[in-house]
């Protein structure tokens, strides 16, 4: 299969710490299958407890990550892009 240069998202709005890691492992493990080099992460920004456990998974598994760009050159923080493949 061929490389993709397109992006998918996860949304985690309204998800509990607890439920985040089994969705996000299996989210990026499937990008990787399918040859993606980056993947969205929406975590939103609500009390941060959410973002904190995804960027230690991030951390952890060594995949490198960067705030979403807004418009106006701001980083978004409630969305992560992970890149997952060079």
């Amino acid at each position: 299969m061929a490389p993709s240069s397109s992006r998918r998202s996860i949304d985690l709005h309204g998800r509990r710490r607890e439920e985040v890691v089994p969705l996000i492992d299996r989210f990026i493990l499937d990008a990787v299958e399918a040859e993606l080099k980056q993947v969205r992460i929406v975590t939103g920004k609500g009390t941060g407890a959410v973002k904190a456990e995804v960027i230690a998974y991030l951390k952890q598994a060594r995949y490198p990550w960067k705030y979403e760009k807004l418009a106006n050159g701001k980083d978004n923080e409630g969305v992560l892009v992970v890149f997952v493949t060079d």
